[in-house]
Protein backbone atom coordinates (compact mmCIF):
# COMPACT_ATOMS: atom_id res chain seq x y z
CA UNK A 1 0.00 0.00 0.00
CA UNK A 2 1.84 3.62 -1.27
CA UNK A 3 1.87 6.13 1.95
CA UNK A 4 -0.82 7.99 -0.09
CA UNK A 5 -3.31 4.98 0.42
CA UNK A 6 -2.47 4.70 4.07
CA UNK A 7 -4.45 6.40 7.01
CA UNK A 8 -2.12 9.24 8.98
CA UNK A 9 -1.50 9.08 12.69
CA UNK A 10 -0.47 12.30 14.56
CA UNK A 11 2.24 11.96 17.01
CA UNK A 12 2.78 14.53 19.57
CA UNK A 13 6.25 14.48 21.93
CA UNK A 14 7.59 12.43 18.56
CA UNK A 15 11.27 13.38 19.60
CA UNK A 16 10.29 12.35 23.22
CA UNK A 17 10.70 8.60 24.57
CA UNK A 18 7.31 7.74 24.53
CA UNK A 19 6.34 9.52 21.38
CA UNK A 20 9.46 8.14 19.37
CA UNK A 21 8.16 4.82 20.24
CA UNK A 22 4.99 5.18 18.80
CA UNK A 23 6.55 6.63 15.66
CA UNK A 24 8.91 3.18 15.25
CA UNK A 25 5.93 1.05 15.94
CA UNK A 26 3.77 2.62 13.33
CA UNK A 27 6.33 2.72 11.55
CA UNK A 28 7.15 -0.95 11.69
CA UNK A 29 4.02 -1.95 11.63
CA UNK A 30 3.78 -0.38 7.76
CA UNK A 31 -0.24 0.23 8.39
CA UNK A 32 -0.06 3.55 9.19
CA UNK A 33 0.80 7.02 7.75
CA UNK A 34 3.00 9.03 10.45
CA UNK A 35 2.73 12.63 11.33
CA UNK A 36 5.53 13.60 13.54
CA UNK A 37 4.31 16.69 15.61
CA UNK A 38 7.66 18.45 17.16
CA UNK A 39 8.28 22.25 18.19
CA UNK A 40 11.10 22.53 15.64
CA UNK A 41 10.33 20.64 12.84
CA UNK A 42 13.87 21.67 11.12
CA UNK A 43 15.71 19.87 13.59
CA UNK A 44 14.21 16.68 12.97
CA UNK A 45 12.94 15.98 9.39
CA UNK A 46 14.38 12.53 9.14
CA UNK A 47 11.63 11.32 12.51
CA UNK A 48 8.72 10.59 9.73
CA UNK A 49 6.87 10.94 6.68
CA UNK A 50 5.82 13.91 7.75
CA UNK A 51 7.33 16.69 10.49
CA UNK A 52 5.27 19.47 11.18
CA UNK A 53 5.04 22.17 14.13
CA UNK A 54 3.16 21.98 17.00
CA UNK A 55 3.29 23.04 19.87
CA UNK A 56 1.31 21.77 22.76
CA UNK A 57 1.83 25.32 24.72
CA UNK A 58 0.89 27.30 21.34
CA UNK A 59 -2.79 25.82 20.79
CA UNK A 60 -3.24 27.43 17.77
CA UNK A 61 -0.50 25.57 15.89
CA UNK A 62 -2.85 21.72 16.58
CA UNK A 63 -5.63 22.40 14.10
CA UNK A 64 -3.66 22.81 11.18
CA UNK A 65 -1.32 20.02 12.63
CA UNK A 66 -4.28 17.19 13.13
CA UNK A 67 -6.05 18.21 9.78
CA UNK A 68 -6.35 15.09 7.99
CA UNK A 69 -5.20 12.85 10.57
CA UNK A 70 -7.37 9.49 11.31
CA UNK A 71 -6.02 9.55 14.66
CA UNK A 72 -3.99 10.80 17.49
CA UNK A 73 -0.93 10.13 19.87
CA UNK A 74 -0.93 12.73 22.84
CA UNK A 75 1.45 12.84 25.24
CA UNK A 76 2.08 15.72 27.65
CA UNK A 77 5.18 17.17 28.58
CA UNK A 78 5.14 17.10 32.29
CA UNK A 79 9.11 17.88 33.00
CA UNK A 80 8.90 21.14 31.51
CA UNK A 81 8.75 23.86 34.05
CA UNK A 82 5.79 25.24 34.46
CA UNK A 83 3.38 23.04 32.33
CA UNK A 84 -0.47 22.11 32.91
CA UNK A 85 -1.08 19.04 31.51
CA UNK A 86 -4.46 19.37 32.03
CA UNK A 87 -4.83 22.20 29.94
CA UNK A 88 -2.04 20.92 27.33
CA UNK A 89 -4.71 17.75 26.87
CA UNK A 90 -7.84 19.56 26.66
CA UNK A 91 -6.17 21.93 23.76
CA UNK A 92 -5.52 19.46 22.30
CA UNK A 93 -8.72 17.73 22.40
CA UNK A 94 -10.89 20.87 21.15
CA UNK A 95 -8.08 21.24 18.08
CA UNK A 96 -8.40 18.00 17.43
CA UNK A 97 -12.13 18.44 17.81
CA UNK A 98 -11.90 21.50 14.92
CA UNK A 99 -9.85 19.69 12.92
CA UNK A 100 -12.55 16.90 12.37
CA UNK A 101 -15.13 19.80 12.04
CA UNK A 102 -12.60 21.25 9.03
CA UNK A 103 -12.25 18.00 7.29
CA UNK A 104 -14.06 14.93 6.73
CA UNK A 105 -11.10 12.52 7.58
CA UNK A 106 -10.05 13.99 10.52
CA UNK A 107 -8.90 12.30 13.70
CA UNK A 108 -11.34 9.20 14.56
CA UNK A 109 -9.22 8.45 17.71
CA UNK A 110 -7.72 9.95 20.81
CA UNK A 111 -4.87 8.15 22.98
Amino acid sequence: MSSNNKKLIAVIGATGQQGGGVVRALQAGGQFKVRALTRNPGEHRELAEEVVEADLNRPETLIAAFEEAHGVFLVTNFREKGTDELEQATAAVRAAKDAVSNTLSGPRCLM
